[in-house]
């Protein structure tokens, strides 16, 4: 798709990003501004809810029949998994998706003319893309994307949040280049790119100089898509995912051992309290628990009884495990604030269990809800607590820097809580089948929960500490 470069004088007017290069001449890319910028998030918008919707509809058309918004009573887990999941993908993973796979080029973005780059002013890595795409739910609060939209007025770069912890910005673009991904048979061919890059680098030189302005945008939009081409890498998966768990994963949770400690404490603390609370004042449940769960208790039931009842096991284990995945990135990017945000989260999480284990203990039923739990809950919780303490430890980067280190200590932060999400919300998936299939089943006795929850606790203890990746006990991890 063509798109243009800025005309002269908004590219003279426009802010730069300064790229200091080998051959002595710098790159000045061009920054989009908040105006460009919200062009082409609206565009990407209008295409994601056309092809979330499209699905919808279609999908639920082969389904009923007709088009129709109505879930059909017999095929209520189809309608779920054909329907509602893969629309509800499509509508939240987009820019994820094709952020990786276009190298930051999304539709939108292209139609803008504007391409997401690192700092350096190279391809952004998939790390920086996925991570960029995670922090959109602080961008987005508490509605229409007023945060985000507040950091890129205020920032002298036009960066929202996400571009901070990311280290990446959106610049204006030209045509992109045409690179072969045909084999390379020549050492001379190979180094081709390199041989522009220098000849271009003394016209660019001249150009600012002596030529006009218009023949200088020119120059400095190809130069700029050189210098990209030159210092991107390609990405080899299998020793990149090796890498995360085997080294990058137990670094990053050694760095933020302390937050670790604090918010576990602090969990702990939050349990005995209200469990204390509630034991004392039974009355007080009405704080932690709805009316309805409250009644059901007083019967002699358990709200959990009937989950199977009323939903399948594979539509509960999809809700489920995004809801765990959704509340541990919340706590997360709650921490930001000065780790504020991880104290309510983990707190309510710590409030809420202890009073409705000190209720049920009330009426005989806390060993039932134990049964409940004991399969799902120890790998869960510690997610929880794990995804809120790398939040807290990213927003004290935000303090504990010196003046102007703070945008590169937010950055090296929050990518050591990106890679630590990575590995809790593969395990959050884990927790959402067991707690659909396992947890609210009759059938299974004790024993095997209680060796379901040690196993995968036991399993989430190996993969964080890297030994599921070939991590050997003299090695040390990496230091951050």
């Amino acid at each position: 798709m063509t798109t243009s470069v800025p005309s002269a004088h908004d590219w003279v007017l426009a802010p730069e990003l300064r790229i200091n290069t080998a051959t002595g001449v710098p790159v000045h890319l061009p920054l989009a501004g908040p105006g460009v910028r919200s062009f082409a998030f609206l565009m990407d918008w209008v295409m994601r809810a056309s092809l979330a919707a499209s699905w919808y509809l279609l999908a639920a058309w082969g389904i009923n029949g007709s088009v129709s918004l109505s879930i059909p009573d017999d095929a209520e887990t189809l309608w779920y998994l054909v329907v509602a999941v893969p629309a509800s993908a499509i509508y939240f993973l987009y820019h994820i998706v094709l952020e990786v796979a276009t190298h930051g080029r999304t539709p939108g973005k292209r139609l803008a003319g504007v391409r997401v780059v690192a700092m350096s002013g190279g391809t952004a890595s998939v790390g920086a893309l996925l991570l960029r795409n995670v922090f959109r739910l602080v961008d987005a609060m508490p509605v229409g994307y007023v945060v985000g939209l507040g950091f890129v007025l205020g920032t002298r770069r036009h960066v929202r949040i996400g571009d901070l912890a990311a280290a990446t910005v959106l610049v204006y673009e030209g045509e992109q280049p045409v690179v072969s991904t045909d084999p390379v048979e020549t050492l001379d061919a190979a180094l081709q790119p390199l041989a522009d890059y220098r000849a271009l680098a003394h016209d660019v030189a001249i150009a600012r100089r002596d030529q006009a302005a218009a023949t200088r945008a020119t120059l400095e939009s190809r130069y700029g898509q050189l210098h990209a081409l030159i210092d991107s890498s390609r990405i080899r998966w299998d020793y990149a995912l090796w890498s995360l768990f085997r080294d990058q994963i137990p670094a990053a949770l050694v760095a933020m051992r302390a937050h670790i400690v604090w918010v576990t404490l602090w969990f702990l603390l939050c349990v005995l309290a209200s469990g204390w609370l509630v034991s004392s004042h039974p009355n007080l449940i009405a704080l932690f628990a709805s009316p309805d769960m409250i009644a059901t208790v007083e019967r002699g039931e358990l709200w959990t009884d009937s989950l199977l009842n009323v939903t399948p096991p594979s539509v509960l284990s999809i809700d489920l495990l995004t809801n765990n995945i959704v509340v541990a990135l919340f706590a997360f990017v709650s921490g930001f604030l000065f780790g504020l945000g991880t104290l309510y989260i983990i707190g309510t999480n710590g409030l809420l269990i202890g009073a409705l284990f000190a209720f049920t203990a009330h009426h005989g039923l806390d060993d039932r809800l134990f049964q409940f739990i004991v399969a799902h809950g120890p790998v869960e919780l510690s997610c929880i607590c794990l995804a809120g303490a790398a939040g807290s430890y990213a927003g004290e980067s935000l303090f504990r820097s010196g003046p102007g280190q703070r945008a590169r200590a937010f950055a090296a932060a929050s990518k050591d809580g990106g890679r630590v999400l990575v590995a809790v919300s593969l395990l959050l998936v884990g927790c959402g089948f067991i707690e659909g299939f396992v947890s609210p089943n009759a059938d299974i006795p004790l024993l095997p929960r209680i060796i379901i929850g040690c196993g995968y606790f036991l399993f989430m203890v190996a993969l964080l500490r890297g030994d599921l990746a070939g991590r050997s006990r003299d090695r040390r991890p990496l230091p951050v």
